[in-house]
């Protein structure tokens, strides 16, 4: 089965036999107090950190051998993103980055062409990257990443510094990708309300995975979550109120349809 599959994974001191899967096409967000290993595992799933335990990405299981032809079927923007440009130039460094993965003279500056319209980014391509903000920077990052369609797409803390019309527009795009393309994502972050964007929640503390399903399912465990140093995002926490009151049945995470239910 294609996806991430991740067995008995340990690493000390942050993990101990932690077992994960993300299913192919799935849009999971991935949370926990700080310190507690989500970037580290992002490195692990790169092959930048060694780790204990059984990995398989796509069905190839994570070693020496399949290492380099991994790194291509993921696509990653860091938190941070100056850590992902080798280049003075977004153009110089999507040249770069396709040339390395194989593509041709031809197909490259076809690509960079679709892609730089279809995120905002033309104006930008010859922009010296130091002189970007870090906003623009993450959106260059997120759009370099996703130039050749990586089977996944992983987000760690990605939008932190866009503007909100920038974070929105971006968030459409990926679930686009995550929908047409069927394009794995996994984000990682520290703002439950992010956690909105994707359909399942994983949340990682003392050492291990404590949760693990729908969004909806994994709000309602609200003493959990608070447990783990996490609050719930404003809708969730207001549907569990009307739930208690017996006002809703169900947890509405859309203020629309929350208000036609209420006048209903």
């Amino acid at each position: 089965m294609n996806g991430i599959q991740i067995e008995n994974l340990t690493y000390e001191p942050l993990f101990y036999d932690l077992n994960f899967e993300v299913k192919k096409g799935s849009f999971i967000s991935l949370v926990g107090r700080n310190g507690c290993g989500k970037s580290v595992l992002v490195k692990i799933l790169l092959g930048l950190i060694p780790a204990e335990g059984k990995i398989l990405i796509d069905g190839f299981p994570l070693n020496q051998r399949n290492k380099k032809q991994i790194r291509k079927k993921i696509g990653v923007v860091f938190e941070n993103p100056d850590s992902n440009f080798v280049a003075e130039t977004p153009r110089e460094d999507m040249t770069s980055f396709l040339r390395n993965i194989g593509f041709s003279e031809s197909r490259i500056q076809k690509q960079i062409a679709s892609t730089a319209e279809q995120f905002g980014i033309t104006e930008l391509l010859d922009y010296s990257i130091s002189n970007l903000s870090g906003g623009e920077k993450q959106l260059i990052a997120l759009a370099t990443v996703t130039l050749h369609k990586p089977s996944v797409l992983i987000l760690d803390d990605a939008f932190s510094m866009m503007d909100g019309v920038t974070k929105e527009k971006m968030i459409k795009i990926v679930k686009k990708m995550n929908r047409e393309e069927k394009m794995t994502v996994i984000q990682i972050t520290h703002d439950m309300d992010d956690t909105l964007y994707g359909t399942e929640i994983a949340v990682i503390d003392e050492n291990k995975m404590i949760l693990h399903d729908q969004k909806e399912t994994v709000f309602a465990q609200e003493k959990v979550l608070k447990k783990a140093g996490l609050e719930l995002p404003f809708m969730a926490s207001l549907s569990l109120k009307l739930q208690f009151y017996g006002l809703i049945d169900s947890i509405i995470l859309d203020m629309d349809k929350m208000v036609n239910v209420l006048w209903k």
